[in-house]
């Protein structure tokens, strides 16, 4: 597991790399305070910030990504999901 997450993307890159093993990364606390401080400001889209920083996971190897996020990001995707029918294959893109 690689804590914290997003600061370390080159070394979860590395890590997936060099031991093709299951890879967790643990998008911690002050990760998911910046996203939120940055939306109450009004400075970002918070379900897309979320969305990204998720994909962001998955772009770079990682098996599993542990979350504060993860019942928000359920509920955006879910509602993203009943509402476009196109738009699951856009999520899929991004998350496989």
């Amino acid at each position: 597991m690689i804590k914290p997450g997003l600061p370390y993307l080159d070394i979860v890159r590395r890590v997936v790399e060099t031991y093709q093993k299951p890879t967790f990364a643990f998008q911690v606390w002050g990760e998911y305070a910046m996203i939120k401080a940055a939306a109450a400001n009004g400075w970002l889209d918070e379900d897309r910030a979320i969305l990204e920083s998720l994909s962001v996971f998955k772009r770079v190897g990682t098996t599993v990504v542990i979350t504060y996020f993860a019942l928000q990001a359920a509920r955006v995707l879910g509602a993203l999901v009943r509402g476009q029918p196109n738009v699951l294959k856009q999520i899929r893109r991004c998350l496989i």
